[in-house]
């Protein structure tokens, strides 16, 4: 069995996290559309329903941008339908288009402080590099604000996949890209369900982040102690 040279990585939480809390930015946004609401309200509420949302219904063949879309416009609706905004306002076009397009480049995110010189690291070792998350297609765009997409081989999303980890589809895909068996692939992610257990599922070996205690440094540890002592 070939030692592993690919490496799949997760996106938010992981290379990149909101510049801002999601509960200030959607406090912000209700406010300006005549409602305010504290943000420990959003922050509880907004957790609940993200958690909850069975994962996008994509089509058999079509397009799996659209229905993250449609997956991210339930997701605002019953956010602000929770927080006492009037229907006809969560059910708007402008609320959701507001927000959405909030997060769709990089002035909304934040790299890691560690990302730079551990991935400097790892492709300076021979390792290639896949970006493996559930997002739409406004990653791309992110992660070139960012100044991150020239890091990697390949940006797989759920969106291009028409699959959410912890399902095996999105993780075959980057196999399928890459032309490698699972034996010679890794995978580092901050979900213990998505990423670790959805990794593992496919025959993936995984390393799991836990910000921030643990961090892509301990990966990078992990990778040169051969992969032992997670």
């Amino acid at each position: 069995m070939n030692s592993p040279r690919t490496i799949l990585l997760d996106a938010a939480g992981t290379l990149i996290e909101p510049a801002e809390s999601v509960a200030a930015v959607y406090a912000r946004h209700f406010a300006a559309a005549g409602h305010p609401v504290e943000e420990r309200v959003i922050r509880r509420v907004f957790g609940q329903i993200f958690d909850s949302l069975p994962s996008p219904e994509y089509p058999p063949r079509g397009d799996g941008d659209a229905a993250e879309r449609i997956w991210w416009r339930s997701l605002v609706r019953e956010t602000a339908i929770r927080c006492g905004l009037p229907p006809e306002l969560a059910e708007s076009g402008s609320l959701f288009d507001s927000l959405f397009d909030h997060y769709a480049t990089g002035a909304a995110w934040r790299v890691f402080a560690e990302v730079g010189e551990v991935l400097d690291a790892l492709a300076t070792e021979g390792f290639q590099l896949v970006v493996v998350s559930n997002f739409d297609n406004r990653l791309h765009r992110i992660l070139d604000d960012l100044d991150l997409s020239r890091r990697f081989l390949a940006i797989i999303n759920s969106a291009g996949a028409c699959s959410r980890k912890p399902d095996a589809g999105i993780f075959l895909k980057a196999l399928e890209r890459l032309d490698h068996p699972s034996s010679e692939v890794l995978h580092i992610g901050d979900s213990p369900a998505a990423d670790q257990v959805g990794a593992e599922n496919v025959g993936i070996r995984a390393f799991l982040l836990d910000r921030p205690r643990v961090t892509l440094f301990d990966a990078l540890k992990w990778i040169r102690g051969g992969f032992e002592g997670k």
